[in-house]
């Protein structure tokens, strides 16, 4: 990722296995995935934490800057030709802001009420999960 870790935030990553590397999210992103926006990185991280001890894969939970959200937008954008470009801008607007986003892949949708539970503990908002067609508003 793009952005300085101090050792504590070093240590917090590698004991999530979450890379400290720059990764984007793979296809079929935006969809299938619950995006969430954090005024605090420490909060996003401890979500991220929470995420992993229900079991969710720490290779389908990504924690992104601005360019790199506008960057894997981007690379998916002949997929989200059916949803409003309004849907996911407001990410673009929380992280230009320099919120973090956090984006986790769902295995199915019988993950969204669980995913939304851990995720709100931790001050997420704007808490949506992208589908092929839709998009659903989980938390303001």
């Amino acid at each position: 990722m793009n952005s300085t870790m101090t050792r504590n935030t070093q240590k917090t990553f590698e004991e999530l296995s979450i890379t400290s590397e720059r990764t984007l999210p793979a296809t079929p992103f935006p969809r299938k995935y619950i995006h969430s926006a954090f005024n605090d990185r420490q909060d996003a991280l401890q979500a991220a934490q929470s995420l992993r001890s229900a079991g969710y894969d720490a290779r389908d939970i990504y924690m992104l800057t601005y360019a790199d959200y506008e960057e894997a937008i981007g690379r998916g954008q002949t997929l989200i030709s059916s949803l409003s470009s309004t849907d996911l801008d407001v990410y673009l607007d929380e992280a230009r802001h320099g919120r973090t986003i956090l984006a986790v892949r769902l295995a199915s949708p019988g993950q969204i009420e669980q995913a939304r539970d851990l995720l709100a503990p931790h001050r997420a908002h704007q808490v949506r999960y992208v589908d092929t067609w839709t998009v659903a508003q989980l938390l303001p």
